[in-house]
C-alpha cells in the first residue's frame, strides 16, 4: 500500500508552477531587433565614471565599484562570458566578466555602447588563462596581454549606437 500511494505521489499533478528558466537567462543570447538589452542586476550607482578615468589609476579603484561607459570591443564567442570594453584613449581597455557566471553579453553586442556596474580588479593572467581566453576569442596567445584591467560586472546595459 505504501509503495502505490509513492507512486501516485510522483505522478500526481502538482499545485506548483511548473520551473521556470531564471529571468536573467535570456532565449537566445543576441539583442536582435532590441535597441536596448538589459543583464543581471539593477544598477544601483548614481554616478558614473570613463573608463579612461579607471585606466589611468587602476590600483586606486581596485576593490571598488563603479559605474563605467565605453564601446563593446569584443565577445566570448562561446558563451558571451566576457567581452572587452574600450574607452577613447587606445590605453582605456577592460576585459569584462560577469559575477558568478549569472549573465552574459549578447553575441552581437561588440560595437555598441555599454553601461557597465561592477567590480574593479587589477589581474595577472597564467599562461592557462591566456590560452584559453584566446581560443575563446578566436585568436593567438601573443594577442592576449599578461596583465588586464578586469570588470566583474553585476549588471550591464548594452545600447545599439543611434539609439
Amino acid at each position: 500500500m505504501t509503495s502505490i500511494l509513492l507512486v501516485i505521489a510522483l505522478f500526481a499533478p502538482s499545485s506548483q508552477p511548473a520551473s521556470q528558466p531564471a529571468a536573467a537567462a535570456p532565449a537566445s543570447n543576441l539583442m536582435g531587433e532590441q535597441a536596448v538589452v538589459h543583464r543581471g542586476a539593477a544598477f544601483t550607482l548614481k554616478e558614473q565614471i570613463t573608463l579612461d578615468d579607471v585606466a589611468a589609476k587602476p590600483e586606486a579603484f581596485a576593490g571598488k565599484t563603479v559605474k563605467v561607459a565605453g564601446t563593446i570591443k569584443q565577445v566570448c564567442r562561446k558563451k558571451g562570458c566576457w567581452m572587452t570594453l574600450a574607452g577613447q584613449s587606445p590605453k582605456a581597455r577592460a576585459r569584462v566578466t560577469f559575477k558568478d557566471y549569472s549573465f552574459f553579453a549578447p553575441f552581437d553586442s561588440g560595437g555598441h555602447a555599454a553601461l557597465i556596474e561592477g567590480t574593479v580588479e587589477v589581474k595577472t593572467l597564467s599562461e592557462a588563462e591566456r590560452k584559453h581566453l584566446a581560443d575563446d576569442a578566436g585568436s593567438t596567445v601573443d594577442q592576449i596581454p599578461g596583465h588586464e584591467l578586469r570588470l566583474v560586472a553585476t549588471a550591464l546595459e548594452v545600447r545599439k549606437l543611434g539609439h
